[in-house]
């Protein structure tokens, strides 16, 4: 999916499988969100956890998710396609989120996250 410039692309990952279990480890989300780290390179000097402005976990209605930035896959072509790919192998739906740049976010993590004006 291509997106125009002044446009922001997300991708929600859920932590329930297609055919409605949930999908285990608990802290997958931060596992994969610590292999995106690793191929991006933005681990932070002083943390002891793996994070990076690309991928965050969350929690929406009770499902524990990840949210991927687009940029990722601008970013690190490899890191994108192993997390799509992890979301297929594992039977995660995966639901792309487009909203206009200047559209306030849902939430102040995603402002904060995800870079919005």
């Amino acid at each position: 999916m291509t997106t125009a410039p002044d446009n922001i692309e997300t991708f929600c990952i859920r932590g329930i499988t297609h055919q409605g279990k949930t999908f285990r480890p608990g802290d997958w989300g931060e596992r994969l969100m610590g292999v995106i780290t690793l191929y991006v390179g933005e681990r932070q000097p002083g943390l002891h956890v793996a994070s990076t402005r690309l991928a965050m976990p969350v929690v929406e209605a009770g499902v524990k998710c990840l949210i991927v930035c687009g940029e990722l896959r601008r970013v690190c072509p490899d890191a994108f396609d192993f997390v799509m790919r992890f979301a297929r192998d594992n039977a995660l739906p995966v639901e792309v989120r487009v909203r206009p740049r200047d559209e306030a976010p849902q939430s102040a993590l995603a402002q904060i996250t995800f870079g919005a004006v």
